[in-house]
């Protein structure tokens, strides 16, 4: 063999050696809920989006986050369309698999015009109000069986976006109220620029853990969350993960 043989045989294998192998791409898909994930391909995808991205990076996987109604992402990738859903608590997706570590929590408050006299006084008082809520949303056991139970109190909506419908609707007067997690709910309003219109009218008292939560029909569900499980309590312990949350000017929930 000669000489020019061997070194395009070495170049060709310092090549192969030098790129890394990729186990595979990982769809997550949800509508947009800063600051757990925001859009697509921008400076701040969401605190959620960036640490699923170092976790399965480490683990050889590429991840592509995908926005899309949370009705649709929750149907078609329950069918196996998309690897996974962001955001969700258990009772978005009781069949989902679920990580043994959550990524954040949610707690959601009560919005309203500002100058509303109404306030939260407990689940009978939203006997009294138009009430604002995206569909397929799980608002904990209590207020999903109120909103169950009371479906011509409660307006949905949904799509990519339908929080900002809900401001609008709310300021339009054509709700009293919505409910919505708080820091989503303060940085839409601050985005939209109506800050200053719209009051919190008291809390609902639940707090949900959130989850990256994987589909029922692929079999490597379960080596995925096992895989997010592992990798969020290695940035957790390497201070990686508060660095992240400090992007987004959160701290760490726990």
């Amino acid at each position: 063999m000669s000489k020019i043989f061997f070194q395009l045989f070495f170049m060709f294998i310092s090549i192969v050696v030098a790129v890394p192998a990729t186990a595979g791409t990982i769809t997550i898909v949800a509508d947009a809920w800063p600051p757990y994930n925001g859009l697509p391909n921008t400076s701040e995808p969401g605190y959620g989006i960036e640490i699923a991205h170092q976790v399965f990076k480490a683990a050889g996987y590429t991840v592509d986050y995908k926005i899309v109604p949370w009705n649709r992402a929750i149907i078609d990738t329950r069918e196996g369309k998309y690897n996974a859903i962001i955001g969700a608590n258990i009772e978005d997706a009781p069949d989902f698999i679920f990580s043994e570590e959550e990524f954040g929590v949610s707690k959601r408050d009560f919005w309203a015009r500002k100058g509303s006299s109404w306030r939260f006084t407990g689940i009978e008082s939203l006997l009294k109000v138009r009430i604002g809520a995206i569909k397929d949303y799980s608002y904990g056991k209590e207020l999903d069986k109120f909103f169950k139970k009371n479906k011509e109190l409660v307006q949905y909506v949904y799509g990519q976006d339908p929080l900002v419908q809900n401001i609008k609707k709310l300021l339009s007067g054509r709700i009293d109220i919505t409910v919505e997690n708080k820091n989503v709910f303060l940085q839409k309003a601050k985005k939209m620029g109506v800050s200053s219109q719209i009051i919190s009218v008291g809390g609902s008292g639940s707090i949900d853990n959130l989850y990256i939560a994987f589909s029922p029909k692929i079999a490597k569900s379960r080596e995925y969350a096992e895989i997010f499980t592992k990798g969020i309590r290695k940035l957790k312990d390497s201070g990686k993960l508060e660095k992240i949350l400090a992007k987004y000017g959160l701290e760490y929930w726990k």
